[in-house]
């Protein structure tokens, strides 16, 4: 009786271990913009970011803590391998950074932004 319970117990605690790490690409991965960058029109000065991709609504978001700093529409585009590290693409246009795509760390996709415009002002 105490080997079925035992089992039971790693089997529900395998469960619950599974489920948060499905739910962990969720809450996004963390960033750091070494320069100034403008998104959409919307500048976010260097420093430490979260960023998320919604595949629903095609849109990648950019946190800092709760805060939503700036949003833009994007898509994802395959790479053959898994990134080893965390990499920002950025077109000089005029004197402003313009953030193009984001390749994340252990991701085997690049985030590509979009031209169309969805601006966040921050408050």
């Amino acid at each position: 009786m105490k080997k079925f319970a035992s089992v039971i117990m790693i089997l529900v605690a395998t469960f619950l271990f599974s489920n948060s790490l499905a739910f962990a690409s969720d809450k996004g991965k963390k960033v750091e913009f070494t320069r100034d960058v403008i998104v959409n029109g919307t500048e976010v000065k260097k420093g430490k970011y979260t960023v998320n991709f919604d595949e629903q609504t095609n849109e990648v978001s950019i946190f800092q803590g709760d805060k939503l700093i700036a949003k833009s529409k994007a898509r994802k585009g395959q790479r053959k391998t898994k990134a080893i590290t965390t990499e920002i693409m950025v077109v000089k246009r005029d004197s402003n950074n313009m953030l193009k795509g984001i390749i994340l760390e252990g991701e085997a996709e690049t985030i590509l932004l979009g031209d169309e415009t969805v601006n966040v002002t921050p408050q």
